[in-house]
């Protein structure tokens, strides 16, 4: 087996309910328009409104968010602009 995996995280959005992020090894900082994780991948600064933090389960990896997310910004540069290259 390969043990040089790269580390991960994914998020999974339902329009109009929320989004939950796998791959979360700590939460930085949170408010009901913004949300710093730390995850296996790097800083996950996720942006929106009216954020509330259903779960958290570091153990497992996963944080569960119900709100509208308008952005995502993974280190210094935005995923959107990272995967649209």
């Amino acid at each position: 087996m390969d043990n040089n995996k790269s580390k991960s995280s994914s998020i999974s959005v339902v329009f109009g309910k929320g989004f939950t992020v796998n791959g979360v090894t700590g939460v930085i900082s949170g408010t009901d328009r913004e949300l710093v994780l730390r995850t296996e991948g790097g800083t996950l600064k996720l942006r929106g409104e009216n954020f509330d933090v259903n779960k958290v389960d570091l153990e497992s990896g996963v944080v569960e968010v119900k709100g509208s997310l308008l952005s995502l910004v993974r280190g210094k540069s935005s995923l959107a602009k990272r995967l649209f290259r």
